[in-house]
């Protein structure tokens, strides 16, 4: 399909200011940005009314078919909330579950503009099918620990063969759930399968207190980051979500691996986990990427008010109105998560992928048009979003979803398996 949006401001970065003209799509990439093309025959033109066009954004870190889960497990601790009400749902989890809580995530997704997104989670071939539906951008991220009543390497290695040839839409990092849920063996041969393979590897990371302290007692003073490049985990680079008790140390260590940190300050904050150290990694050289995490533990999936707390929370750590402006959240948005994960896309230029959003600027939180990155950052919610377009296909434009499963079978189908997973737990339903 070819598209040719018109009468419109275009972003083309988050370090550019906006300029007027028009975008044109052929396929999934971006084939004309700026002036007309006469020559340009287009399925489809859409006038803009003077709207913003700016690219679509990566959700660096989450676990979609835990929009299950959302509302069910409210004001705990991770630790409780993971062990108490989290893992005994998950146990009964089947791969139709992981696909249709995938559906309503993806939802969730398109209405605010998200177009890739990193998902660490169980049943890797329901996450995709869900993404491909939408047309989305997507990291398989393996989510498994030691707790897996699996061979976890195997299941890795099959995965990685499988996904790292089917589409240049999709990719596949190998990855665990975490230091305090896996064995030093099963750590280490993951390390080992990325060495043999070059492929970065995954994790959540140093995401409380009590697991880096923790940690430490375990592997004689060794913080999360220094242990896991002990067992050479991250030898080719890699992604480490949350990162919230990362010293300087720690943040040194994993720029010299080449790991990105991806932020979920919505959850962290929820569950009373604490704020990452975000300036002093743009201060040593870190592009952090922004997540949203899962909406069990968030719970909303909202990349506007990831950026806002991700900018605004530095200034209140640093005491520094300046530290973490809008450009900067706006980029760990968009541009560097889409960099991290190896996909062309996250900006608006000839050659991305066509993952583009059309933002309302007649929404009242937009005016008067004073400065435009400083309103999506600090203004906006998901509702200043009039289309999302993922690699050349309308899947979200004012109200109408095309994501490949209709909105009530999706609502009806999640509510019934969360029914079902609460009393298999022993929870109320």
């Amino acid at each position: 399909m070819k598209l040719r949006l018109y009468n419109a401001r275009i972003l083309r970065s988050p370090d550019e200011q906006p300029t007027a003209g028009e975008v044109r799509t052929d396929g999934d990439t971006i084939v004309g940005v700026g002036e007309p093309d006469p020559a340009f025959r287009a399925d489809r033109e859409i006038d803009c009314g003077g709207d913003l066009l700016m690219s679509g954004f990566c959700n660096g870190h989450t676990h979609a078919a835990m929009s299950l889960f959302r509302g069910i497990a409210e004001d705990l601790p991770l630790e409780v909330w993971l062990y108490d009400r989290v893992f005994p749902l998950e146990k009964n989890l089947t791969p139709d579950d992981v696909y249709w809580g995938t559906m309503l995530q993806i939802a969730e997704y398109v209405r605010g503009g998200i177009t890739c997104f990193a998902d660490s989670y169980f049943y890797p071939d329901s996450a995709y099918v869900a993404a491909k539906n939408a047309n989305l951008c997507l990291a398989l991220c393996c989510g498994e620990n030691s707790y897996s009543a699996f061979d976890v390497v195997r299941f890795i290695e099959k995965n990685y063969l499988k996904y790292s040839t089917m589409s240049d839409r999709v990719r596949y990092y190998p990855g665990l759930h975490a230091e305090y849920t896996c064995s030093e063996k099963l750590l280490a041969d993951i390390a080992d399968f990325a060495a043999e393979t070059g492929a970065k590897t995954y994790i959540h990371l140093s995401e409380t207190l009590k697991e880096v302290g923790e940690c430490t007692v375990r592997h004689g003073g060794l913080t999360p980051p220094q242990y896991l490049h002990k067992l050479g985990y991250f030898d080719n680079g890699g992604f480490a979500a949350h990162c919230v008790y990362c010293d300087k140390d720690d943040i040194d260590l994993l720029r010299q691996s080449g790991v990105t940190p991806v932020i979920n300050c919505g959850s962290n904050l929820k569950l009373a986990s604490g704020i990452p150290p975000v300036y002093s990694m743009l201060e040593r050289g870190l592009r952090p990427a922004l997540g949203t995490d899962g909406t069990a533990s968030n719970n909303a999936a909202s990349m506007f008010r990831e950026m806002y707390l991700y900018s605004c929370l530095q200034k209140q750590s640093m005491k520094e109105a300046a530290a973490v402006p809008a450009a900067r959240a706006l980029a760990a948005a968009t541009e560097d998560g889409y960099a991290a994960y190896g996909f062309r896309g996250g900006t608006i230029r000839v050659g991305s992928f066509a993952d583009i959003v059309r933002i309302d600027l007649n929404a009242p939180c937009m005016r008067p048009l004073s400065d435009v990155r400083a309103g999506l950052v600090y203004s906006a919610g998901n509702e200043v979003v009039r289309m999302t377009v993922a690699g050349g296909q309308i899947v979200y434009e004012d109200g109408a979803f095309h994501i490949g499963e209709p909105l009530e079978k999706i609502f009806a189908e999640c509510e019934a398996r969360r029914d079902r997973l609460l009393v298999q737990a022993g929870f109320s339903a």
